[in-house]
Order: structure tokens, then sequence, then C-alpha cells
């Protein structure tokens, strides 16, 4: 249980730096970026929501494992948790693994080529968001099954 223990910890490291990473550029944006273009981009309003969203999450998820690392009974929880044969067996069934790296690439790529131009920042966005949601749907259908 020890190592798991340096497991969470690690993890709170990690999430400790993305919301300093977050911080920063939520600062930068108000406060330099959104003075030097127009308001009004969609783009620009996008990156900003999601990475204050993705910053709360960070925080909530934070939060969390430091009540974990506090408590053993906790800790054992996440752990079985984590470890659940059942839980691993849909996750795979869904293609959750691959489905989440490949709807991150297609959101990073498309907000890095919405700069460039507005209809492929919106498709690649929306296919994203429709492949997250059919791969949460399977999920559920195989929570539901199994």
């Amino acid at each position: 249980m020890e190592n798991f223990r340096k497991k969470v910890i690690k993890r709170i490291r990690i999430l400790t730096v993305f919301i300093l990473i977050f911080c920063v550029y939520i600062v930068l944006d108000v406060f330099f970026i959104r003075n030097n273009i127009d308001s009004e981009n969609f783009i620009n309003s996008f990156q900003f929501g999601l990475m204050f969203g993705l910053e709360m999450l960070a925080i909530i998820n934070l939060i969390k494992l430091n009540k974990v690392v506090k408590s053993d009974k906790k800790l054992k929880l996440l752990y079985n948790k984590e470890n659940d044969e059942r839980l691993k067996l849909i996750r795979s069934k869904a293609g959750m693994p691959l489905l989440l790296i490949n709807s991150v690439i297609m959101i990073i790529s498309g907000i890095i080529l919405g700069y460039f131009n507005t209809i492929i920042f919106l498709t690649l966005i929306i296919t994203a968001g429709i492949q997250m949601l059919i791969g949460l749907f399977i999920k559920f259908y195989c929570l539901r099954k199994f």
C-alpha cells in the first residue's frame, strides 16, 4: 500500500504543475493576449474556457487526492477501485485508452489549426466531442451488460 501512496503523491505533484501552467496561461490570456486581438474570437474564447475548465478539474482532483493520502481507508478504496478487473474489462471493451488519447490529439490539433482555418477547428472539435460521446455510450452500455 505504501507504493500506491507514493503513486498518489506523484499524481499530486503532477497535478500541481498542471495547475500552475494553467494559471500562468489564464493570467497571460486575460492580461496580454485578449488586449492584442479581437475579443470576439471564438477560438481564443474556446481555449480560455478549456484551460479554465481543465484547471477546475485539476483542482477538484487535487483536493480528492490530498484527502486520500491522509486516510488509509480512502487509500485502500481508491486502490481497489483502480484495480477492479470488471472496470478494466469495460474500459478495454469501450476502447477508452486509445479513444481518449485520439480525442485529446484531435482537440489540440484543432486548437492549433484553428489559427489558420476556422472550419478545420470546428470540424476537429465537433468530431472529437462526438467520438467521446460514442465512447461514453459504449461504456455505459457495457456497465449495464457486464
